[in-house]
């Protein structure tokens, strides 16, 4: 089983997305430089996946080919697990309790935010086309 042309294709959109996703990922959380760097970083990335699962669901604008540069391949690097899991780690026990209750609290809202801007703009969408 080989890769074909359209396989290639796709290993490149996602790489690249990728690629810019961990330069993003790094520079925001040099110009943050605080403990909730990363969260930041996690809180954003689940926002802006929330805005784009919802699309594809609700308002279809974004291409399937985009969805995946931009969510496997920008979004998947510019979120990062491990580097929560290393910082949680690290920190005295209370502190990476709140670290972690923190992560997984504020992405859920924020995917649950960002479905809630795509329905928001689907409904405004419908109203136009009425």
């Amino acid at each position: 089983m080989g890769f074909t042309r359209r396989d290639m294709g796709n290993l490149l959109i996602v790489g690249t997305g990728g690629f810019f996703g961990a330069i993003s990922r790094f520079l925001l959380s040099s110009a943050i430089a605080t403990p909730f760097d990363t969260l930041t970083v996690n809180v954003l990335g689940s926002f802006a996946l929330g805005m784009l699962m919802y699309d594809t669901e609700l308002l279809g604008y974004v291409s399937p080919r985009v969805r995946m540069g931009f969510g496997i391949g920008f979004l998947g690097s510019f979120t990062t697990f491990s580097t929560f899991a290393v910082q949680s780690y690290q920190m005295a026990p209370t502190f990476a309790i709140l670290n972690i209750a923190a992560n997984v609290i504020l992405t859920l809202i924020a995917v649950l935010l960002g479905r809630g801007v795509i329905i928001l703009i689907s409904r405004k969408c419908s109203l136009r086309s009425h």
